[in-house]
């Protein structure tokens, strides 16, 4: 099962361009990570560097965390506290169009992340069943989609969208929203919504179109 990390740093007022910058010289760096498949890099809307990343199994991820925080250990002159970690395997999602190895170096792009949303836990089968069946199912054929995921961060689901454009994002969000409305049967609380633009995105692996249950190497 595929496994998934979101990372949220404060960055001080004035300073997002020159950790950005930062971030895109050392993600190189990253590349020859065993076991890490993806890994992108925004600004979100709520000021903060987001990042997120693909990996292969928990154990890889966990086997590389002191390298990875050496390589960004020089994001410390930008931020200004601690920065928020979320991680687990992803439980449900689909791949919308193939993203192949190397693809998408210097191509933006835009994510819509929903995280900290409790879900109930006698229904968490049914909702996964939902998700995937009905939801992602229903995203098919959404213009400007690249892919959706859900991932179980021990009790509360974060959830993943790419798009090409954030115009692509606002022109599907009221059917977003219909496709999600019977989300409250399955969540205690609605969840935090951040949007950002990726300017960093490289794929140390090909996932082509299709559920990422079924995924392989």
């Amino acid at each position: 099962m595929l496994f998934f990390r979101l990372t949220l740093v404060p960055i001080q007022e004035g300073k997002m361009e020159d950790a950005m910058s930062f971030a895109e010289e050392k993600v190189d760096e990253f590349m020859g990570i065993p076991g890490l498949l993806q890994v992108a890099l925004c600004e979100n809307s709520d000021g903060q560097l987001m990042s997120w990343s693909t990996w292969l199994s928990e154990d890889s991820m966990n086997g590389s965390s002191e390298q990875l925080a050496e390589a960004l250990g020089g994001l410390k002159d930008f931020v200004t506290g601690p920065p928020e970690i979320s991680f687990g395997p992803m439980t449900a999602g689909q791949q919308y169009v193939n993203i192949m190895k190397g693809d998408r170096e210097g191509q933006s792009f835009v994510v819509r992340i929903g995280y900290g949303s409790e879900y109930i836990e006698e229904k968490y089968d049914e909702g996964m069943d939902w998700l995937q069946n009905t939801v992602y199912a229903g995203y098919e054929g959404t213009e400007g989609l690249l892919g959706a995921f859900a991932v179980d961060v021990g009790g509360k689901f974060v959830t993943l969208s790419n798009w090409d454009s954030q115009e692509a994002l606002d022109a599907s969000l009221e059917s977003f929203q219909q496709i999600m409305a019977d989300a409250q049967n399955y969540i205690k609380s609605p969840p935090t919504i951040v949007t950002g633009e990726c300017s960093i995105w490289r794929n140390m692996a090909s996932f082509p179109a299709g559920k990422l249950s079924e995924w392989s190497k």
